[in-house]
């Protein structure tokens, strides 16, 4: 802060065009240092999603043996157990998810985001080829294999002591609001095949070919009006700051998979290598601005405006997907199977999925602050390493009738750090918890899955974006920023139908 002071001095009394730069290079700083405070970003689960019939409700079971058409997508080693071709479609149907932060934007300012949605789809077959032999067989998919939504909004209107008495005598009228939306579409395309290799072991392999889309706005405006006829020297202070960035990226990876049979027990092992980039794009529209406001440790220096502003098109995007491994064990108990499944997924280094580079930002432009748009405007992520466990149980009542279970945790796999330049675009830092249950029935060559998904999450220190509490103008009227509690819940109705062409699987 006495560096700014001092920079401040400088800027009062500027002597040559030297001063000039330095002037706009501070205005980077302080429009960094704006956006920089509020850009701890979360979010990355990599088990959010349910696919197949049986394993829709019984989660990760198909790593260890071959339980539906989702074979392909999960271990696809256990396509070589499947006995006919067979076709299903799969979906989730509707669901209901509640999110809400408490004190999100200060204390006693909450935000609440509810939707009712219908929920992705998946269809899929396997394929039993004569020609190719009796060990190997074949398997697709199409399938919507993410989605997710936040949307937050809140205003506040209240009178505080925000400007200094001498310019403005009393409490001022500040006026503030926050908008977040954040989208994020996955859709998906795999082919595989699995084949035996022994009598109690097969292998498989799959291709799958993923389109990522993500879309992010985030919007902060806070304006201070002193009273009129109150004697204030000056009229109006605020700031603003609004983000809107998109993109698209197509991707592709291997997956690699094993099964064997060991006494009762059937194993299982995955192995997906990290994505590779085939093609994408993304775009960006950027505007802050700090109006008539004395910069911070500042009392008696002047009052100034500063703006940056720009929209960037075809940048160059990168999106990575970690290495990752699963292990599956099942084994049935008279009337009873019971599935166990761990997914370990590695750490991913800091990376930029895009940013603008050295293109005019701050207003006006120049040669040297164009240097600054890479910190303000840089999208960035970084994974942590995430382990996730599930168990699950079907009960056997008939040969045509079974009674589903599985309780399973999704942790979230994004790792902040304020230190980093630039922001993140994902917002959901927090663990999952998934209870689902459901019933299977057979009809001839048919076979449905109903079921009922619950999840629940949350945290009790979430960082708080702004704060519409304590705004003064050091904080550039963006609160005291603590954290608050947020919490979640869902529930999901999953629907499946199959058919098994020349007759039931044995």
């Amino acid at each position: 802060m006495a560096f700014a002071a001092n920079v401040l001095l400088s800027i009062a009394n500027p002597q040559s065009n030297k001063m000039l730069r330095f002037r706009h290079a501070f205005t980077a700083v302080i429009m960094f240092l704006l956006l920089h405070a509020i850009a701890i970003a979360q979010d990355n689960h990599y088990s959010s999603m349910q696919f197949g019939s049986r394993n829709s409700v019984l989660y990760n079971a198909g790593l260890s043996g071959f339980e539906d058409q989702s074979a392909v997508i999960l271990n696809p080693a256990t396509l070589s157990a499947a006995t006919t071709s067979s076709f299903n479609f799969n979906t989730n149907a509707v669901g209901f998810n509640n999110i809400q932060f408490k004190d999100g934007l200060g204390k006693g300012f909450t935000v609440k985001n509810s939707n009712i949605n219908i929920l992705p789809s998946m269809a899929s077959g396997v394929i039993k080829p004569k020609n190719l032999g009796r060990s190997i067989v074949l398997g697709y998919a199409l399938y919507h294999s993410n989605t997710d939504n936040l949307d937050f909004a809140n205003r506040a209107e209240l009178k505080t002591d925000i400007i200094n008495n001498t310019e403005s005598p009393g409490s001022e009228n500040y006026l503030a609001q926050y908008y977040l939306n954040t989208k994020l579409d996955e859709v998906s395309t795999v082919i595989g095949a699995g084949w035996r290799i022994g009598k109690h072991v097969s292998l498989g392999v799959s291709q799958t070919f993923l389109y990522r889309s993500q879309q992010y706005r985030d919007n902060f405006t806070a304006n201070v009006l002193p009273e009129r006829n109150a004697g204030a020297s000056v009229s109006w202070i605020g700031t603003s700051y609004d983000i809107d960035a998109r993109y698209y990226r197509i991707m592709t990876y291997t997956k690699l998979g094993l099964t064997a049979k060991a006494g009762e027990w059937n194993l299982g092992v995955v192995l997906t290598m990290p994505n590779l980039g085939i093609m994408g794009s993304g775009e960006m529209m950027a505007d802050l601005s700090l109006i008539n406001v004395r910069l911070p440790n500042a009392a008696s220096g002047p009052r100034n405006s500063y703006m940056a502003n720009g929209r960037f098109e075809k940048l160059k995007v990168t999106y990575k997907n970690p290495l990752s491994m699963q292990l599956g064990a099942s084994r049935r108990f008279g009337n009873a199977i019971v599935y166990g499944g761990l997914s370990w997924y590695a750490s991913v280094k800091e990376y930029t999925v895009m940013t603008p580079g050295e293109a005019p930002f701050l207003q006006p432009a120049t040669s040297d602050n164009v240097l600054y748009t890479d910190n303000v405007l840089r999208v960035w992520d970084r994974k942590r390493a995430v382990l996730n466990a599930s168990i699950a149980a079907d009960w056997i009542v008939r040969p045509d009738y079974h009674l589903l279970f599985s309780v399973r945790n999704d942790n979230h796999s994004f790792e902040g750090d304020r230190s980093i330049d630039g922001f993140s675009m994902p917002k959901k830092n927090w663990n999952n918890y998934h209870l689902t249950l459901g019933t299977q029935r057979d009809f001839g060559s048919s076979e449905w899955v109903v079921g009922l998904r619950y999840n629940t999450g949350g945290r009790d220190d979430y960082p708080q974006p702004f704060s519409f509490a304590d705004p003064t103008e050091d904080n550039l009227f963006q609160g005291d920023r603590k954290t608050g509690k947020i919490t979640s819940s869902g529930l999901q109705l999953l629907l499946s139908y199959t058919f098994k062409f020349g007759g039931k699987d044995k």
